[in-house]
């Protein structure tokens, strides 16, 4: 049922997506693989639930309905095999405001907080926004894949007392094995650092492996961590605003959650809500076969830059529908690079820089597509880059 489903494209031009906004500035023609959301539609039972809701005509101030804190436990539970308390669940819009109370709430001005990098840029940004000092810890990158360099994560560590951690990564896509969870719940532990884990990826893991939440192989990490989860990336509805906060310290919790109703965080979104209900409880078939489909949209990427453009390097990641791709191999700048996609393919990606300077040399591109877009995708980028190379030629 779903490849049909999936491969129908829908023109989101003018519904003032963030993702396609791209077409106001350079023309209809662009094709966006930038920002992380999916051109897939969301299940249709949750596409007809919500219509069902819509036509009461009456969009009045929600509550958290009695089921809210059971239907996620299970979900964590089914999907992840991670138990927690229904208490200790809570209601929080979107996962970068609970990472900025908590950066201007639970930390100090000019405080350092640490994180891995390159970087998801709102990440980076809360922390600075907020007057605190990001402490960088570069990922190792070799033989096209990304590592956790541990020796200087401990520096970290020594300097800085809040680790962001995003897993699995983002932009590179990397899983963080048990044995580097462990290995940070570990050093958090002997220097005393509190985690925010953003785990809003954790359904798109293509390793074999069931995701692994970092509360739950370290007891230190459970009472020193809050666990940002969100059914947004998962079931493509992250304009609701939703997610849902793993706190198991109660001192924590009630602190945060009292930092919340002073910023007026108290009631969700009308739609966000319903969304959740029927996405948590009765779409784990129709999950099943959006990851196959992107899956095998990855499998066409890789293949067709090892046959039509080998200059381009796909990271060997396991997670995330985002590749994060080295083109090096070129030499070419930035500036180039834009104009390559931007005026001779017509394709918008995540340009390297805007990870931070870690990510110079790569791109993140978006495959959460219908697969005939993004055939046509790799074409525009063939072509365009032969038109590149001509170019190049003609000005020497």
């Amino acid at each position: 049922m779903t490849d049909n489903l999936f491969d129908v494209f829908t023109d989101r031009s003018d519904c003032h997506s963030a993702k396609w906004a791209i077409t106001r500035k350079y023309g209809k023609d662009m094709i966006s693989m930038s920002v992380a959301d999916m051109d897939l539609p969301a299940p249709q039972m949750l596409i007809n639930y919500l219509a069902k809701q819509n036509r009461t005509g009456i969009y009045g101030y929600t509550v958290l309905p009695d089921n809210y804190h059971n239907i996620v436990r299970r979900y964590l539970l089914r999907h992840y095999q991670y138990e927690i308390a229904n208490e200790h669940i809570i209601f929080c819009p979107r996962i970068i405001q609970a990472i900025s109370i908590y950066i201007k709430e639970f930390t100090f001005p000019t405080e350092s907080i640490a994180i891995l990098t390159p970087s998801y840029a709102p990440i980076v940004n809360a922390i600075l926004l907020n007057k605190r000092t990001v402490e960088s810890c570069a990922l190792i990158y070799q033989a096209g894949k990304y590592t956790i360099d541990f020796s200087q994560l401990e520096k970290c560590f020594q300097i800085a007392k809040t680790f962001i951690l995003i897993s699995p990564h983002n932009p590179t896509g990397t899983v963080w094995s048990h044995r580097d969870l462990q290995r940070i719940a570990t050093l958090a532990e002997k220097y005393g650092v509190f985690i925010l884990s953003d785990d809003v990826h954790a359904d798109f893991d293509f390793s074999g492996s069931k995701h692994i939440i970092i509360s739950a192989i370290s007891s230190y990490v459970e009472k020193h961590s809050i666990i940002c989860t969100s059914p947004a990336k998962t079931f493509n509805i992250p304009g609701l605003e939703i997610s849902n906060l793993l706190i198991c310290n109660k001192n924590v919790r009630d602190k945060f959650q009292g930092h919340m109703q002073a910023l007026g965080m108290h009631n969700p979104n009308f739609f966000s809500i319903p969304a959740l209900q029927i996405a948590y409880q009765y779409c784990d078939d129709w999950l099943d076969e959006l990851r196959d489909y992107i899956f095998h949209n990855k499998l066409i990427v890789k293949n067709f830059f090892t046959q039509e453009i080998p200059q381009l390097e796909m990271i060997n990641s396991e997670g995330t529908y985002l590749i994060w791709v080295n083109y090096s191999k070129l030499q070419i700048s930035e500036e180039k690079l834009r104009h390559w996609f931007l005026d001779l393919s017509r394709i918008e990606v995540s340009w390297g820089s805007d990870f931070g300077k870690e990510g110079l040399s790569f791109f993140r591109m978006n495959v959460a597509m219908p697969r005939a877009l993004l055939k046509e995708s790799l074409e525009r980028m063939k072509q365009g880059l032969a038109l590149l190379m001509q170019e190049e030629l003609n000005h020497e």
